[in-house]
């Protein structure tokens, strides 16, 4: 038999704690070094919360904030210090994930420790951390050269990190698009490909308003479900048939982003990024190929099968707290089915009267 046969759960849940520490202290010390060496400091939102980002390469921190949303006022608190790292200038390449395997999800290399509140995610492709520690409302971002950042993170940065801190909040990320209208929010969920962009890009260009096409934060902290703006991102194939994504994106000046262009909702439509909106409707999006475009009820289950799994496959490492929130929420606001039609203006004209009409 083995020495890894005899170890006891008790000898397992040590290992698992002493990885905890280990991570805590490559904490410390990136944090250290980038706050010792900071050219960089802005304040975001994230959802209700207020973040403080500090990095010590300020080309790197701007490419990566691009698409946050600067706070209102400066001086709000900041709930959660967001550190980013080039390893690079400082003189400190991120080790790579050397922790024993005490947990299925180190096969991942993602190490959750949930009664600590820490979550840590190594890219060995890549070469970064991702790290969050509740319990001092800490981030870390920490890469080895500006040239191993992937693309999404230009588009969704932080994402991991800003999903494991709101999993101690009542807040979720969830994988979502929001049109806004006359103060009521609709949610469109679904998996890519689902139309949810297309239809935030074509309900921006008639006028509306949206707090983003891909991830959006949600919460019930203030009595009813809201919805709140994460990225300023539209994304979109430049190959894409006419008419399915309007001029007004296609003619901006865009970033490639991936095999995507990559513009921002307040670049092309200034004032229809709507920081935060109640949701007065969930609705799941299937392309249907029809004329026109229909909204039918949707069972609560219907639903949640429609966002939670979607959200659950994007963002690992808080899986169980975004499915119960996602359960309370789908519980809470009535759901649809959006059948949308083959043509996205005459989608948004549908879902405009019935908006208008009182979500019914």
């Amino acid at each position: 038999m083995s020495p890894d046969a005899l170890a006891s759960p008790l000898d397992a849940t040590n290992a698992h704690a002493d990885s905890t520490r280990v991570l805590l202290a490559l904490l410390d010390d990136a944090v250290g070094r980038a706050e010792a060496e900071a050219t960089y400091t802005g304040r975001f939102h994230v959802g209700r919360q207020g973040c403080r980002i500090v990095g010590n390469d300020g080309g790197l921190t701007e490419r990566l904030t691009r698409c946050l949303v600067v706070t209102d006022d400066p001086s709000d608190p900041s709930d959660l210090t967001l550190t980013v790292l080039n390893g690079t200038l400082a003189g400190a390449i991120p080790p790579p994930w050397n922790l024993p395997h005490t947990s299925p999800r180190h096969l991942e290399r993602l190490h959750v420790d949930e009664a600590r509140g820490l979550r840590a995610f190594y890219d060995h492709d890549r070469r970064f951390w991702s790290i969050c520690d509740a319990a001092t409302r800490r981030g870390l971002f920490w890469i080895a050269d500006t040239t191993d950042v992937p693309f999404w993170e230009e588009a969704a940065p932080f994402k991991a990190i800003f999903n494991w801190f709101l999993a101690g909040t009542s807040a979720t990320l969830l994988h979502a698009g929001v049109v806004a209208h006359r103060g009521r929010g609709v949610l469109l969920a679904g998996p890519g490909g689902s139309g949810k962009s297309t239809t935030v890009m074509a309900a921006v260009a008639a006028g509306l308003g949206t707090c983003g096409d891909d991830l959006v934060v949600v919460d019930d902290g203030a009595g009813a479900w809201t919805a709140h703006t994460l990225y300023d991102a539209a994304k979109f194939f430049p190959e894409e048939p006419a008419g399915r994504v309007p001029d007004l994106f296609t003619s901006a000046a865009a970033r490639p982003c991936g095999d995507k262009l990559l513009v921002r909702y307040s670049d092309v439509a200034p004032g229809r990024l709507v920081r935060s909106v109640p949701l007065a409707a969930l609705m799941h999006c299937v392309i249907a190929g029809q004329a026109t475009t229909t909204i039918t009820p949707l069972a609560p289950g219907g639903m949640l099968r429609a966002v939670g799994p979607p959200t659950a496959f994007l963002l690992r490492g808080a899986e169980s707290e975004t499915l119960r929130k996602a359960a309370a929420l789908v519980r809470s606001v009535p759901s649809f089915t959006l059948a949308l039609g083959t043509n996205p203006t005459e989608a948004v004209d549908t879902l405009r009267a019935w908006i208008e009409g009182g979500c019914r």
